[in-house]
């Protein structure tokens, strides 16, 4: 064969082998290249060091953001680009990745002014960073090109600013809605460079940030506050809803800290307030302020969602036990276990040690003993009468209670939610089917996921 045949006969071998590789490796989508527009919430905590690293160790951080739990976490389904260490960029970053431009102090006036500053040398008078605007503008319309969708988080800090007035009342009549306006003009922008799927955030509530609150505590006021910070969230949706965009909805994660009480994951409780060391099971990082990871993960899980929904993919949220687990280091049986040491150390969730045919987490779940025996059952199952009992409220963060049927003892099939009611004192009350003249009924602890 002479050299250029064979020369030809190895190119379409290597041409064939490499569409087999492509084919092959076609079988997961690659992950979705993101492009994030933000500020310190957004920003990598490894470049936050003033509040992202405990006392200890102030020039490790030892909390993330939702950028790093993806990096770190999700890998093979999300990507904020290349990583770079280090003062890697010549505009406002620091280091990170290449498709993060979270800013941190920024605020959507100031995204404004950055995104309007189309020449070097005519930036905005009074802005500290001013020369950078420009600079920064470049890398983004330069970053735009590589995004596959790309995430607007922003107006925490403007909150901020302006809380003290919001919280008294003061603020101006058109404060809320120039807000809004600010965060549409930055969607338009990117949208005349870019036909890939936008998110919006809302905005967080920062009235839940124990920084905030410490100072600003009066409920009447507090509940006034959320009210408007609300009806601006409100406006945000429409807004992107006219737009063609999609929302992530991150005031539903200052809400859950302003309402739930204990805030808690699957039982495991957490302290709202920061700690010098950040500790995991901390919703704030030390200055009071930031989302630490355990809030930063659901913060990511909406913006995962809304990306889910945006571009049809399926990045997994983080379930509650692989926050616990896996992102804070935390044993996410710790509550199970708890009780458990506080019962003669009855571990083992399946076994039953006073024989009377409720296993350990059944006996859990119920705020029952697993060393007396007894029925967890109150009634009767059968025509015209009712079965209950009462969950343990607390347990309940940990576990299910599933009510099951059947009529042969064979087949178990979950009761239908329409015969399942809550009676007095938190006892769950089921009916038996009118077509069914006797049956069975058994209640399945499971562990929440």
């Amino acid at each position: 064969m002479q050299d250029s045949a064979r020369v030809a006969a190895m190119k379409g071998t290597w041409r064939a082998f490499a569409l087999a590789c492509c084919l092959a490796g076609s079988v997961r989508s690659a992950p979705l290249q993101v492009l994030a527009i933000g500020d310190s919430m957004t920003e990598e905590y490894a470049y936050e060091l003033p509040f992202s690293a405990p006392d200890s160790d102030p020039t490790n951080a030892n909390v993330r953001n939702w950028p790093e739990l993806l990096r770190i976490f999700r890998p093979e389904d999300a990507t904020l680009g290349p990583y770079e260490t280090g003062v890697a960029y010549a505009d406002l970053r620091d280091g990170g990745h290449e498709w993060n431009f979270g800013i941190p102090g920024f605020t959507t006036t100031n995204w404004v002014n950055l995104i309007n500053t189309d020449n070097q040398f005519d930036y905005p008078s009074g802005e500290p960073f001013g020369p950078l605007y420009y600079v920064t503008r470049q890398s983004l319309k330069g970053e735009l090109p590589y995004a596959q969708a790309v995430v607007i988080l922003l107006g925490a800090n403007d909150l901020k600013q302006a809380y003290n007035d919001i919280f008294n009342n003061t603020e101006g009549p058109t404060y809320f809605n120039a807000l809004v306006i600010r965060l549409t003009l930055i969607h338009n922008w990117v949208r005349s460079f870019t036909k890939v799927p936008i998110v919006i955030c809302t905005v967080p509530d920062v009235g839940a940030t124990p920084d905030v609150s410490s100072t600003y505590s009066d409920p009447v006021r507090i509940a006034n506050a959320r009210a408007k910070i609300a009806a601006m969230n409100q406006s945000i949706v429409a807004m992107a809803a006219s737009k063609g965009a999609t929302v992530a909805r991150l005031d539903l994660v200052t809400d859950r800290v302003f309402d739930e009480h204990p805030l808690q994951v699957n039982g495991t409780v957490f302290t709202i307030g920061g700690a010098p060391e950040n500790p995991p099971d901390h919703a704030f990082c030390k200055d009071g302020f930031h989302p630490a990871t355990m809030a930063q993960a659901l913060i990511a899980n909406e913006i995962m969602g809304a990306l889910n929904t945006a571009t049809g993919r399926t990045i997994p949220p983080f379930t509650n036990r692989e926050i616990l687990k896996n992102l804070l280091g935390l044993n996410p049986d710790q509550p199970y276990l708890s009780w458990a040491a506080s019962h003669g150390g009855a571990t083992d969730p399946a076994a039953d040690p006073d024989g009377d045919g409720v296993p350990n987490l059944a006996e859990y779940l119920l705020g029952s003993s697993p060393a007396a025996g007894g029925s967890p059952f109150t009634g009767s199952y059968t025509p015209g009468g009712i079965l209950g009992w009462h969950p343990d409220p607390v347990a309940a963060r940990y576990g299910d209670l599933i009510a099951e049927e059947s009529a042969d003892l064979q087949g178990w099939t979950p009761v239908p939610a329409g015969r399942l009611t809550q009676g007095e004192a938190g006892q769950v009350q089921v009916t038996p089917a009118v077509s069914q003249p006797a049956g069975f009924v058994r209640l399945r602890a499971a562990v929440k996921p």
